[in-house]
């Protein structure tokens, strides 16, 4: 009977102390979790929410209903732990796949259990897997037949060459009676600290090459910063800004850095079947602590890990082709943009077929005299309106008031139609023209140009994007290996390779963006989207609260700056940015230019297509003996004459339209394009050879002919070379009567 009294007050004694540990160490918590089996009979009375976890059969470690009770715990907001005896060693074998399998995270974890130290119980705990992620662990051994109790917790030491080794460390053994009612003694009152000073244990990340954000290159042993996840005969010299931020950890901690560098440098994904591969791989693996890479905040991995404080924004872009210059030939056309060139068609047919119904209303109400019949036809009323337009002199009859409004009316909108484009001629020829580029999201999306990467990672941003833009540059997204986006980058002109913007404006591009590329592509003025970038850790990572602080402690004093651009300058060097910052300033060979021959292509061009119609015509409608004798005639009378009459200092004025030829030579009735040479029968004059280029159609005559439709089809190509012949020498001498044309 008096040893059950004495179990009683010993038990009683013993609720009581862990009752006072639980109250000095875990009151800090949002809630408490009490694990026992169905043995133990322990009563807490806290002032926090408790949430009682009961193991049925202490003996099988595979059950999931008590994995699943203490999911369901965890996600209540359990952060402190007291572990019974019964129920320690099931408790520590469900304890990191419960918080994995958790969707609440707690950085500051604690645990106080129960146990009983025999052989074989040392040893079990001291080589549980669990030991190197529940360092804040205090054990409370009991001795009934002594009254005592002894307070342990664990000592973690690195092990080589990989590794660490956990011990038992007493702290103090302590008599159970009324005196520890009054407060715990010195050496227990603060919980055992092992992550301030972690004595050069490991925490590993993984991460790939990505500069300037993470970038590993192996060193001979014992120079680098960091070391291998596995033994080697190298050492690594870590360096990014994110690495950077590990680093300076390490440092504060007296931790030592192990570094997985994934295969394939890919951020990686998960699988229906459960398994994973790249970074988060790495952690699901739990090969690793944290992962590093430029990690967003994908919605997609978060069930799989912690995300740490944001380290920095990233705008994520494209790099597109950059505008080439467009092809001389085009430099007439490029006066006007297509809209405003279709409405001067759609003003020259309405033109057009308003003249023909003028003149054709005026014949009928006031005949030409003398004139029986006159038939009016729709080509005169296209080559008047081709006459305003390259600004040739037109007839305007003043028989028929109407008729003459509308003339002058349209001759006014010649002028302006024909000054408006040598002007615009003349910017055009001056300054260069380019392609359209692409500068905006709207506009990149419009275009209709797809964009790749090296993996799909980069679009698990988008995965659950609305916006139509969004999900139409997410859809045109394509994955290429290195080797193939490398040759794409420098030969095809029809994709936007992806890359990101850090915080304070570097650009972090993909191994395949080499120095030769940034010289042919160039970045969009604005962000597709946006993300801000986190570190990727354990759920079960011990120092996260610490790592944590130390982001904000770095970003808020503006360190992030000065890493960000020190990693860019060893890892990437400043020309590849400069490349990219600069690609859309202005460069030299965009400055005003002088005239050069090839700027007159484009006139060529246009003669060239209505020579060719010309001929086409006249092959179809003559037989090879009956040529234009006369047109040959003035070939050989022109070669003989020899080409440096040409270039003699009257050519200029000798260069007319029919606007000026009365100052030159009397030609009978209205003519619509009409020029010519002097006589050849003149002494000093060159032969007639204008009339054969540019011929002389009466528009009004009465005789319709095979060869007069030759001839106009001459007149068409010939008025619209010399017009835009008489643009190019008004840009070249600056002054429109310096030769008269």
């Amino acid at each position: 009977m008096e040893l059950c009294t004495d179990l009683l007050h010993l038990t009683s004694a013993f609720q009581l102390f862990l009752q006072t540990l639980a109250l000095a160490h875990l009151s800090g918590h949002y809630s408490v979790c009490v694990v026992r089996s169905i043995h133990d009979d322990v009563r807490l009375e806290f002032p926090r929410a408790i949430v009682t976890v009961t193991l049925e059969s202490p003996y099988n470690t595979t059950d999931t209903t008590f994995g699943d009770r203490l999911v369901r715990s965890i996600n209540a907001g359990c952060e402190g732990f007291m572990v019974l005896e019964g129920a320690l060693f099931p408790f520590l074998d469900h304890f990191r796949s419960a918080h994995e399998a958790a969707h609440f995270r707690a950085h500051n974890k604690r645990i106080i259990a129960t146990v009983r130290l025999g052989p074989v119980e040392r040893e079990r705990l001291l080589h549980h897997d669990t030991m190197e992620v529940t360092p804040n662990m205090l054990l409370v051994e009991v001795n009934e037949s002594e009254g005592m109790v002894g307070l342990y917790t664990t000592k973690l030491s690195p092990e080589k060459p990989r590794g660490i080794v956990a011990e038992l460390m007493l702290l103090e053994r302590l008599r159970l009676g009324e005196e520890l009612l009054l407060g715990l003694p010195e050496s227990i009152r603060k919980f055992p600290d092992k992550l301030t000073d972690m004595e050069g244990r490991r925490v590993r990340l993984s991460t790939l090459p990505y500069p300037p954000c993470s970038v590993a290159n192996e060193v001979p042993l014992g120079e680098g910063n960091a070391r291998s996840t596995v033994p080697a005969n190298y050492s690594l010299q870590a360096d990014g800004t994110e690495i950077l931020m590990v680093l300076e950890l390490c440092r504060r901690h007296n931790c030592t850095l192990e570094i997985e560098l994934v295969a394939n440098s890919e951020w990686g994904q998960v699988y229906p079947n459960g398994s994973a591969d790249g970074l988060i791989g790495s952690l699901i693996d739990r090969r690793s602590d944290v992962a590093v890479a430029a990690i967003y905040r994908w919605y997609n991995w978060y069930q799989y890990m912690t995300m740490s404080a944001y380290t920095g924004r990233s705008g994520i872009s494209a790099l597109v082709p950059r505008p080439r210059l467009l092809p001389y030939w085009q430099t007439p056309f490029l006066s006007f943009p297509p809209s405003l060139w279709l409405m001067v068609a759609v003003s020259f047919c309405v033109g057009t077929v308003a003249v023909f119904l003028t003149e054709h209303a005026r014949h009928h109400i006031r005949p030409l005299s003398g004139s029986t019949s006159h038939n009016n036809r729709l080509i005169d009323s296209i080559f008047f309106m081709v006459s305003l337009y390259v600004e040739q002199s037109v007839p305007l009859p003043n028989s028929l008031l109407a008729g003459s409004m509308l003339l002058t009316f349209l001759l006014f909108g010649g002028f302006m139609i024909g000054n408006s484009y040598a002007g615009a001629l003349a910017c055009v020829m001056t300054i260069p023209r380019y392609e359209k580029s692409i500068d905006t999201r709207a506009d990149f999306a419009a275009s209709g140009m797809k964009w790749s990467g090296p993996t799909v990672a980069w679009m698990n941003s988008l995965l659950m994007a609305e916006q139509p833009e969004l999900v139409t540059i997410r859809n045109r997204y394509e994955v290429h290996g290195g080797d193939t986006l490398a040759r794409y980058s420098h030969t095809r002109r029809d994709m936007g390779y992806v890359h990101e913007r850090l915080q304070y404006g570097s650009y972090a591009l993909e191994s395949f963006i080499n120095l030769n590329a940034t010289r042919l592509l160039q970045p969009l003025k604005e962000d597709v989207f946006w993300e801000q970038i986190v570190t990727a850790c354990s759920k079960t990572w011990p120092l996260m609260g610490y790592y944590d602080d130390l982001i904000l402690r770095v970003q808020q004093n503006g360190i992030l700056r000065y890493w960000e651009l020190g990693s860019v300058i060893r890892n990437m060097g400043l020309e590849i940015q400069r490349n990219l910052a600069n690609a859309r300033v202005q460069d030299s060979d965009h400055e005003p230019v002088k005239l050069r021959m090839a700027h007159f292509l484009g006139v060529f061009f246009i003669l060239f297509v209505g020579l060719s119609l010309a001929s086409h015509q006249r092959v179809l409608h003559h037989l090879p003996g009956e040529i234009d004798l006369i047109a040959a005639e003035h070939i050989l009378v022109l070669t003989n004459r020899k080409w440096n009459a040409l270039i003699s200092s009257n050519v200029l004025s000798m260069v007319r339209p029919s606007r000026y030829s009365s100052r030159l030579t009397s030609c009978d009735g209205p003519r619509y394009i009409h020029s010519s040479f002097l006589s050849p029968s003149s002494p000093g004059r060159m032969p007639d050879f204008w009339p054969m280029l540019f011929s002389s159609s009466r528009l009004r005559s009465s005789s319709i002919s095979r060869r007069s439709s030759v001839r106009r089809f001459f007149s068409a190509a010939s008025c619209c070379s010399a017009f835009q012949t008489r643009s190019w020498f008004f840009i070249v001498f600056g002054c429109h009567d310096f030769f008269v044309f």
